[in-house]
């Protein structure tokens, strides 16, 4: 193998084999389960449709989908080929996900049936359609930088702002996670006997990272969601005993909504309930505790440094409902092999612990790494001498809503794109559930009573439910300082 190359795919191959007849994905919606040798199976024969038609390499194949065991054959698929994915938000609008293809430069699109009709063009695989050809059983290898997967953060003047993680990032963030799992990194109780996960957020985002992918390479289950709903995400757990899952703070509230309406216990099979990506109260905090159990721990990371890069394990929530200083408000310690410090920022206020949070380890994206291998990731945080991460905001104006981030620009160029608005300011506001709300301040060319939710009616067509304003303020001028 070539000097910094890499055998595509080799850890996939090799855990799905490992797994032989074992259940590994149980897919409820459709009524299917895959064991590793199904998985296997259709994976080389979704990868020899694709490169029979010229997709591998250094192609780059968009994807499409909502969560199902065929989504995961999708990502599967392409990392044997050697190529790069681009997936789309499962909610996305037609228009924005067409955008994000074309601005990325995708090769081919692949997508499941829902998805596929509204993007003309697109190649169709899901379980009532598989896309199945040859099998490809070609080692191919890549240099250990190539792009594995394009995450888009938005298109502005038709250029994606994309994050690239690379094979060689990818293998780092599923070794970090495996270890985190199997040396009680995340918590007690990890047993490979009866370890099952639940994708629940969708299979792009972080739960892919820490989860999805990771169980799979270490050979086992894992149930597959398409959307999150209170119900049927309990029914999931108690069928399957489910152990380990991760969420954003608002489905953890929900559940503890349900279990509390309900009056049931806390699932007892749950011993790592993984969440991140938005603030959450220490008064929620607690009763999410109390009602899903003490299973719970908070990760903190990014998709352009990896996930996670900070742990507040499950010992470190009693010491903050204990009130210790160090770690109210904390996102936790660094992971074992990931360097974090903090680089002060120019005419910025505060002590010499605060500053801008950066990073180094193997997960971080080369395409963000200076000469050195430090990445700074434009959140501002203070480090206690006990280790403890403090964030105290973000130097980009990016919106932080759950696990989305947003960034202003994109909306208020769609914003601006309507011949009623003469100007746009978009920013982040408190909002209880999600932490912060994409919120839009508009000067209009005229005022009408329905104008602003007319926008956010025509906004719907070309953004993401989550990008798309939850409040647009009619204003004579714009704000001038940030929220």
């Amino acid at each position: 193998m070539a000097t910094g190359a890499l055998a595509a795919g080799e850890d996939v191959r090799a855990a799905l084999r490992d797994a032989g007849d074992r259940i590994l994905v149980h897919d409820p919606e459709h009524g299917l389960t895959r064991t590793g040798t199904d998985l296997l199976q259709n994976v080389q024969a979704l990868a020899g449709a694709l490169a029979g038609r010229g997709l591998r390499g250094g192609a780059r194949i968009g994807l499409w989908f909502s969560n199902s065991a065929a989504s995961i054959e999708a990502f599967l698929a392409v990392e044997l080929l050697g190529a790069t994915r681009i997936p789309v938000e499962a909610a996305a609008a037609a228009g924005e996900a067409a955008a994000i293809f074309e601005a990325g430069r995708a090769d081919a699109v692949l997508a499941d049936a829902d998805h596929a009709r509204h993007l003309p063009g697109a190649l169709v695989h899901d379980h009532d359609q598989p896309l199945h050809d040859t099998p490809f059983l070609e080692v191919v290898e890549v240099p250990e930088d190539q792009p594995l997967i394009i995450y888009p953060r938005a298109v502005t003047a038709g250029e994606l702002f994309g994050v690239p993680t690379s094979y060689r990032n990818w293998r780092a963030i599923m070794q970090v996670n495996q270890d985190l799992y199997r040396r009680g990194g995340y918590g007690p109780g990890f047993d490979p006997a009866t370890a099952c996960f639940l994708t629940v957020q969708q299979l792009m985002h972080g739960t892919g990272m820490i989860g999805s992918f990771p169980f799979l390479l270490m050979s086992l289950p894992q149930v597959v969601l398409s959307r999150f709903d209170p119900g049927s995400t309990l029914e999931a757990i108690e069928r399957h005993g489910v152990t380990a899952t991760f969420a954003v703070p608002g489905m953890l509230t929900r559940l503890a909504d349900r279990l509390e309406a309900d009056g049931a216990p806390a699932p007892p099979s749950l011993r790592h309930t993984l969440y991140g990506g938005a603030p959450i109260t220490v008064e929620d905090l607690e009763r999410v505790r109390r009602c899903v159990g003490p299973s719970v721990c908070q990760l903190y990371g990014r998709f352009e440094a990896g996930w996670p890069l900070t742990v507040l394990t499950q010992e470190d929530h009693g010491r903050l409902f204990a009130g210790e200083p160090d770690v109210v408000g904390s996102c936790g310690r660094a992971v074992e092999r990931i360097e974090l410090t903090v680089r002060p920022v120019p005419g910025a206020a505060g002590s010499a612990r605060d500053g801008e949070l950066a990073t180094r380890s193997a997960m971080v994206s080369p395409a963000y790494a200076d000469a050195d291998g430090w990445l700074s990731l434009g959140d501002t945080a203070r480090i206690t001498d006990r280790g403890y991460v403090h964030l105290t905001g973000r130097l980009d104006g990016m919106i932080n809503t759950g696990s989305y981030h947003v960034y202003p620009e994109e909306v208020r160029e769609a914003l601006t794109s309507q011949p009623e608005v003469r100007d746009a300011l978009v920013r982040g506001e408190p909002d209880p559930v999600w932490g912060q709300a994409v919120t839009a301040y508009v000067v209009p060319e005229a005022a009408s009573p329905d104008l602003a939710e007319d926008l956010r009616r025509r906004t719907r067509n070309s953004l993401a439910p989550y990008k798309v304003p939850k409040s647009i303020r009619l204003v004579d001028t714009l704000p001038v300082a940030p929220a």
